[in-house]
């Protein structure tokens, strides 16, 4: 039986804070159409909220997709050449010694370490080359963004909507202003996006890891159950 997926538990618990948002959002305002005034303040902290959910659900699924792969496969012959290239370029000479025995499951975790230090170091922009860049380096798995399509929304499309909240959040939280108003349709639309991609990053992640290792960790989830 497939296990708990916790990442996804961890994504819906910090998606209800920015829910707690628009919850205050609708209790101060006024019913009806027309701009709500003196609520931007909102809209701007529900959408560095719904960034860092976005960055955290990265870390944790690629966190859980590593402990898979290293508890499923018996030695480190099991992952993908390309990550074995960069863990044995990084232990040369007397270093190599640190693969011995059990070693590799150790040296595996430094590298996933190495990688989010040099990318989601910049995850604080977890924009899509980062977030590839980063499941290929830890896990072997390319190109996740692949999989960020559905009906109406092009791989292409995706990956520019990711980039709109993404910067906006960089503009809020260095200078707090932002370059145009932020409103709650757009706190709706990067929601939504959140969700659809953690959902199509889970399912994708499952499908590579039973390649990999002939087992899934959890069950694939469906559009609605992050959201």
């Amino acid at each position: 039986m497939a296990a708990e997926a916790k990442h996804v538990k961890a994504l819906m618990d910090n998606v209800s804070e920015v829910d707690r948002l628009r919850r205050i959002h609708s209790q101060i305002t006024t019913k009806g159409p027309g701009r709500k005034t003196n609520v931007e303040v909102l809209h701007k902290s529900a959408i560095v909220l719904l960034v860092a959910c976005w960055e955290a659900y990265v870390e944790d699924l690629v966190h859980a997709a590593l402990d898979h792969m290293i508890d499923s496969c018996k030695d480190h012959t099991g992952f993908p050449e390309y990550v074995l290239e960069r863990i044995a370029s990084a232990h040369a000479g007397l270093k190599a010694w640190d693969l011995a025995g059990d070693g590799w499951r150790k040296a595996l975790r430094s590298n996933l370490k190495d990688v989010l230090a040099r990318t989601t170091g910049t995850l604080n922009t977890p924009k899509t080359a980062q977030v590839d860049e980063l499941y290929h380096k830890a896990l072997g798995l390319q190109h996740l963004s692949s999989s960020w399509y559905w009906k109406g929304r092009s791989v292409a499309q995706v990956t520019r909507a990711l980039d709109d909240p993404v910067t906006l959040r960089g503009s809020i939280a260095h200078r707090v202003s932002a370059a145009k108003n932020v409103t709650l349709q757009d706190v709706k639309k990067a929601r939504d996006l959140v969700c659809r991609l953690a959902v199509k990053s889970h399912n994708r992640s499952c499908t590579f890891l039973e390649e990999r290792t002939g087992s899934a960790p959890w069950a694939p989830v469906k559009y609605g159950a992050t959201s």
